[in-house]
């Protein structure tokens, strides 16, 4: 488990924390070799994101906004989910999340083939994340090019509530039961969203409940169990614009939108259980299984025989189970063993989207991912001065496609593929001074290919079984400083990958891949959490990445999908501190994003300012918060995201302009 387990927050929590500014603010985090250690001791690049104390939480890039090298790509869109990427990692996804290495609580929201998406999470139940970059995020295994890490709110106060939010285009509502008891504790949450969408054909109603339980049954023993249910009746999908649609108008739907109606319905549910002995010989075992539904209409009929369908039905089962134990063979020397195996089981159907209506079927498969891992981490400290953090993992990853719609002109894409592949890595930090500490790490580590991105061969037909795993090597380093008011951190890091895989064409929803050679990605990414006074604090952050092609077919040309500059600053006053009542100012920079390998053009830089006012109340047993928030201040018109190497001509998903919303959430405390 990779999660923030403790004790505190850094200096950019709110002043109802009951915390000044100067105070020496504790940050705990779970390093790669899964020990709690102090966030100055880690030889890790971690950021600690908070839930947001205000606003319409409708998209989980929301909570990851001002982490150094994570790029958050809101399509807008919810059909497609929010695209992620950490230092170049995961910019290729097409849709959902890849090349980084998503849990909650320990349990994973990554399938063992890589891919992974946060839409089934309840956000506001999400309490802290934790973003780990940079060479011991390789120890995750398959496509951990980062980690990103949800800790659900837990040990709640007895209370019931109730949430609701507005803005012109969308309505959310939410219920909230929690109970303590001396042994126990359980929440449940229930959540309606719906919206009509800030461009045509752009609706969605989705629907989410969480149950959470956890018993104490010794003083080190606990257990836990939660069981989520996410329901999206409706997503209606936009499409992409081309330049000149953008241009034109960014506030219009692609007319194949319309006359293929494409729409997405989602149902997903799972069970996790986790059992966690703590104490001098800790040890945790895990296991979860759920179930994942979806259908979608693309824009194009796929009536083809050797098409895949337009009208697409994917029934997915997964489960999977996670062991490890802790031993401290001395009190300098700690090292963690661990196992874990994984299985997705996917049927697959395909059939003609006679516009918008279900036609003749085009593909029926059943496609089996397993994932088989061994790992091995461990944490030394000779001294209080210094700390060593690495490991080892073994990864067995197995494809089985079994065809079932075999017709002439249409012919057998059965197959099966197994990738062996390792990843190892080793930090070294040293602590000089009370405040100031150096870090260095390198690591090596892999991607495979994902089962969609072996459906399609670039030409003809079957699977694409010829590729391979992309390897990277990196290395960082850096200095992390810590005093009373300040925490801040600056790191250099260079990666070289081998065979990466990239999108070879992308035509109306059918994207084939192919491995592109060798890249290289250099950046340096600062972040400051200040506290400037006791009504004034800061956060900022700024990456610079340089990422490229080495190979000589695209020498020198930008990686798709990758910004160079990010910079994110963000401002909160409270002008009284007897009155709990804050003022946010956000600002948020991105600059131009090639849009294909050939950087053939570029999505223009991206500007917004967010502005939100918020305060809480005690009456009795009552605790309000209100809040106003307004989105784009300025209503320019960005980019949210790229769809990279889109063959069509249609790149660009708008960012929506200026977004007024408001919100009131009461609960009641017993």
């Amino acid at each position: 488990m990779f999660a923030a387990t403790a004790a505190a927050s850094e200096p950019m929590m709110p002043a109802e924390t009951a915390r000044t500014a100067e105070e020496t603010i504790e940050v705990i985090i779970v390093s790669a070799n899964q020990q709690q250690q102090n966030w100055l001791n880690s030889a890790a690049s971690v950021s600690i994101s908070t839930l947001p104390e205000a606003g319409l939480l409708i998209d989980s890039g929301q909570l990851l906004q001002g982490i150094p090298g994570l790029q958050v790509d809101s399509r807008a869109n919810f059909a497609q989910d929010t695209r992620l990427s950490v230092r170049g990692f995961g910019s290729r996804s097409a849709f959902g999340i890849r090349g980084l290495y998503l849990q909650q609580d320990g349990i994973p929201l990554s399938a063992p083939d890589g891919q992974g998406q946060l839409s089934s999470v309840v956000l506001d139940k999400i309490g802290q994340i934790e973003v780990l970059r940079g060479p011991l995020a390789v120890l995750y295994g398959n496509g951990a090019g980062g980690v990103i890490s949800l800790k659900s709110r837990e040990q709640l106060p007895s209370s019931v509530g109730t949430r609701v939010a507005f803005s012109d285009i969308h309505q959310q509502y939410q219920i909230n039961l929690n109970q303590q008891t001396e042994h126990d504790s359980w929440q449940l949450a229930a959540k309606h969203f719906e919206t009509d969408g800030f461009r045509p054909h752009s609706a969605a109603r989705k629907q989410q409940v969480q149950f959470g339980w956890q018993r104490l049954l010794n003083p080190d023993l606990i257990l836990k169990m939660r069981v989520d249910f996410a329901d999206d009746p409706r997503l209606q999908d936009p499409l992409s614009l081309s330049v000149s649609q953008w241009q034109t108008d960014p506030e219009q739907t692609a007319a194949p939108a319309t006359l293929f109606d494409t729409t997405k319905t989602t149902r997903q549910q799972q069970l996790s259980l986790s059992l966690q002995q703590q104490g001098e010989k800790p040890w945790q075992v895990a296991l979860w299984q759920g179930q994942r539904e979806v259908t979608q209409r693309l824009a194009f009929t796929g009536e083809a025989i050797s098409s895949a369908g337009g009208d697409i039905a994917l029934d997915r089962n997964f489960h999977g189970i996670n062991a490890q134990k802790t031993w401290h063979l001395s009190s300098q020397f700690n090292h963690l063993i661990g196992g874990a195996w994984v299985e997705s089981d996917d049927a697959r159907r395909g059939f003609v989207n006679q516009f918008g209506q279900r036609g003749d079927l085009r593909r029926n498969e059943q496609n089996v991912a397993e994932n088989r891992d061994l790992y091995w981490r461990f944490n030394y400290q000779p001294s209080a001065a210094w700390n060593i953090d690495g490991g080892l993992r073994y990864t067995e990853l197995h494809y089985q496609i079994e065809d079932f719609f075999i017709q002439p002109g249409n012919p057998d894409d059965s197959g099966r593929k197994t990738y062996y592949q390792h990843a190892a890595a080793i930090g070294l930090n040293y602590q000089f001074a009370d405040a100031w500490a150096w870090f260095v790490s390198t690591g090596i580590g892999f991607e495979a290919p994902t089962l969609a991105e072996l459906a399609y061969k670039p030409v003809g037909t079957g699977l694409n079984l010829e590729l391979q795993a992309s390897e990277n090597r990196q290395w960082e380093s850096g200095i992390k400083y810590r005093a009373a008011n300040t925490t801040a951190s600056v790191s250099v890091f260079s990666i070289r990958s081998k065979d990466e895989l990239l999108v070879a064409s992308s035509n109306n929803g059918r994207t084939s891949y192919r491995n592109a050679g060798n890249t290289a990605r250099e950046g340096v990414e600062l972040s400051v959490q200040q506290a400037l006074s006791l009504h004034l604090k800061h956060q900022f952050s700024f990456t610079w990445l340089d990422a490229r092609f080495v190979s000589a077919e695209l020498q020198d040309k930008r990686l798709p999908g990758v910004a160079k500059t990010e910079a994110y600053w963000q401002l909160t006053y409270q002008p009284w501190l007897s009155l709990p009542l804050f003022v946010d100012w956000a600002s948020k920079y991105r600059s131009q994003i090639a849009i294909d390998d050939r950087n053939s053009a570029f999505a223009p830089e991206s500007i917004s300012f967010d502005a939100t006012l918020y305060a809480q109340q005690q009456l009795n047993r009552w605790q309000l918060r209100y809040w106003l928030q307004l989105q784009n201040v300025t209503d320019r018109q960005n980019i949210g995201a790229v769809v990279v190497n889109q063959t069509n001509g249609r790149a660009f998903e708008p960012a929506p302009g200026r977004q007024l919303s408001v919100g009131l959430s009461m609960d009641y405390l017993w």
